[in-house]
């Protein structure tokens, strides 16, 4: 009984972990949707921003550059000092000396001295380059995630495409396997040549073949995906291949200007950067202050003798007279970035705006030749019929029907390869529609 349970625990488990090595993707919104809860580049941007954060937060904080270090101190005097001092003020004759022990032999102290910058203009420029870096790796985590999904959708068509070109290649190879029976048994008859057969089964083998390699293709295409997706090699993923029937979509445009923010939010970060390495050479105002308590005492630590305080409060000026070259440095520095970046945002708006056209018109263009190519597909599917049936009746050679049986063939792939390029460009377009 005890070996039946232990049994039937394992196929549970077993069947639990079945179940969670599987993975389905219906459309390329899950693929992206699945990225976006489990991608590493997803969440490193999360991480990321959330740094920039603090460190905005602890720029603003460390304007007022609040210092209060407490102190404690407790000496044992274990020797005193020894003074002497004229002997005539203790009734002793005059032009002696008397020697006499100065102190207390044990001592405590506790103190603590709160300050903080009143006016710190290096501090306070900090503040707006932590403010523009934290914008700066937004827009660049933005261009993380829009080369990722872009990725993935290449990925992704990629497998629907070698999906629909194995459909068209497993059709034709039906079509291979009857038209080789025909060739057979015309040689039967005496009426076909050998190898008009032997082309025949060349041709079926070399379906065969393309099959095969696709096969491969779409295996290492899916490992690519869930790589870009951080899968686990072990899921079992499958992907839906429905052929859809797409429609073009006139109206479609690209409106993504993420290059040119970047080289936006680079020169603003250059800029706050010199202004705030300029005010390092500004006087500092800090409000500074001191409270303390002591004891003194001849018998032991901590007795009861009382504790007289003290306290002073105060400001204090720093200037730096001696220069730093390290700031001065990043001031000459600054200033060539922002002559670069300057160059750089305007190359950016163009590059923005010609990659916006570039990726509507491969959508176009892709499209039209899949359009073209469906035309072409129908077309020799229809000139491959009617020649099987003249060279059924023996009025059209082997070698031309084989040629239209290719011809047809190639069309075919062609058509759901080019359908799977329009659907990736039109997803192109809205992926960089989305990251703005």
């Amino acid at each position: 009984m005890r070996r039946m349970i232990i049994l039937w625990l394992l196929v549970f488990n077993s069947v639990g972990a079945c179940a969670q090595e599987q993975l389905t993707f219906t459309s390329l919104d899950d693929v992206l949707a699945y990225a976006e809860a489990h991608s590493s580049t997803y969440r490193n941007a999360t991480q990321q921003a959330l740094l920039t954060k603090y460190q905005t937060l602890a720029a603003q904080l460390s304007k007022w550059n609040l210092k209060a270090d407490a102190n404690f101190t407790a000496t044992d005097n274990t020797k005193l000092p020894v003074n002497f001092l004229p002997a005539q003020i203790f009734g002793g004759q005059e032009g002696t000396f008397r020697a006499i022990t100065l102190g207390q032999q044990y001592v405590s102290m506790v103190s603590t001295s709160p300050q903080f910058d009143l006016l710190n203009p290096y501090a306070m420029a900090m503040v707006k380059v932590s403010r523009a870096n934290e914008q700066l790796t937004r827009i660049s985590n933005q261009l993380s995630k829009k080369s990722l999904c872009e990725s993935m959708a290449a990925a992704y068509y990629n497998i629907l495409s070698y999906a629909w070109q194995g459909a068209a290649l497993r059709q034709s190879l039906v079509n291979a396997d009857s038209l080789t029976q025909i060739m057979q048994r015309k040689q039967a008859e005496g009426i076909a040549r050998t190898q008009d057969v032997n082309n025949a089964l060349a041709t079926q083998l070399s379906v065969k073949d393309h099959l095969q390699q696709l096969e491969i293709q779409m295996e290492q295409e899916t490992n690519n995906l869930k790589l870009l997706c951080d899968i686990p090699s072990a899921t079992q993923l499958t992907i839906t291949t429905a052929q859809p029937a797409p429609a073009f979509e006139a109206n479609l445009a690209a409106s993504n200007n993420l290059l040119q923010q970047q080289y936006l939010w680079q020169q603003k970060y250059r800029k706050a950067d010199l202004e705030a390495n300029k005010k390092w050479f500004l006087p500092t105002l800090t409000f500074i202050s001191n409270v303390g308590w002591s004891q003194y005492s001849n018998s032991r630590f901590f007795d009861r003798t009382a504790w007289p305080g003290t306290n002073y409060v105060g400001l204090k000026l720093s200037l730096p007279l001696a220069p730093d070259i390290t700031k001065a440095a990043t001031v000459r520095y600054d200033r060539i970035y922002m002559q670069i970046n300057d160059n750089n945002i305007q190359h950016s708006a163009l590059q923005d705006s010609i990659s916006n056209r570039q990726v509507v018109l491969d959508y176009r263009k892709a499209f039209t030749s899949y359009e073209l190519s469906a035309r072409i597909e129908s077309l020799k599917k229809d000139a491959y019929q009617k020649n099987l049936d003249i060279y059924q009746e023996g009025i059209l050679s082997a070698t031309d029907l084989l040629l239209s049986f290719n011809d047809w063939l190639n069309s075919s792939i062609n058509t759901v390869t080019q359908l799977a390029a329009s659907e990736y460009d039109r997803s192109r377009i809205n992926i960089n529609n989305t990251f703005k």
